[in-house]
């Protein structure tokens, strides 16, 4: 039997290559995929019940073999105008980059975001490491795209939002009421051990990063995927902003973190 939409807010326990061949082709809007992330480590949570392995017996091939069949399985449930966003990091990014290229066409590359966040400890042997790398793929060149769905607010310094700017033509260009555009590097606070928001679940993604994505890349009521959904973030700003979802997960104990966030206890 095949899912489709009709499928939406729903999770489920199982391997993403297994769930995303049950799934009706183009269905999808968005889909977000944060994998492990070739640490080589077990990553533990503030609960003992929440971890999971992250080791490949140090085979950078191995990982990205994996990554790849399960990428070339979810590439078809992208509708057109659809976008893809793989997080990574230093560990495997570059590597998963080519990839990437190599999946869905280097022409089709649309961004990095970097997402820059503190906290944690310093190093004295090199500079300190405070960022993921986000790569964001679709497949045509006229992808959805709401800019304006994410702008910030100016600065209280900035005389330009009070005013705008006169050019030498005399043509006068006002602010956005909405903000200035984002670029590409995002500052973002992880999930502090003491939010209401932290599960408890490890590497847990702050609530803020995937909501500028899917309000950039899905239109309103649009369909967002997370197969490998961990803490279930992806899905709370999907279903906070509206927009339709569905998640799995591979682990019993991500999978009813989750449910429980989305209030689906049964």
């Amino acid at each position: 039997m095949k899912l489709s939409k009709s499928f939406a807010n729903r999770i489920i326990k199982g391997d993403m290559l297994n769930v995303a061949l049950s799934f009706t082709p183009e269905s999808f809007d968005f889909i977000y995929l944060d994998p492990p992330f070739f640490t080589g480590k077990e990553q533990v949570g503030t609960k003992e019940n929440l971890r999971y392995q992250d080791s490949w017996d140090n085979d950078i091939d191995v990982y990205i073999s994996w990554l790849e069949e399960r990428i070339r399985v979810l590439k078809p449930l992208l509708k057109k105008t659809a976008t893809f966003v793989l997080h990574l990091d230093r560990h495997a990014v570059h590597y998963a980059k080519v990839m990437m290229d190599s999946v869905f066409g280097r022409e089709f590359f649309r961004n990095e975001i970097i997402w820059h966040y503190t906290g944690g400890g310093r190093s004295k042997s090199h500079f300190s490491r405070k960022h993921d790398n986000l790569l964001c793929y679709s497949l045509s060149d006229k992808p959805y795209f709401n800019l304006d769905a994410i702008r910030v607010p100016y600065k209280k310094t900035s005389g330009y939002a009070k005013s705008g700017i006169r050019a030498k033509s005399g043509k006068l260009y006002l602010p956005h009421p909405d903000g200035t555009p984002l670029d590409d590097v995002w500052s973002i606070p992880i999930v502090n051990p003491m939010s209401a928001e932290r599960t408890g679940y490890p590497t847990q993604k702050p609530l803020l990063l995937l909501e500028r994505l899917i309000a950039a890349y899905t239109p309103e009521k649009g369909f967002v995927g997370d197969f490998c959904c961990g803490s279930g973030t992806t899905l709370a700003a999907a279903e906070k902003l509206g927009r339709r979802w569905f998640g799995c997960d591979i682990s019993e104990e991500a999978v009813a973190s989750s449910r429980k966030r989305l209030g689906l206890i049964d």
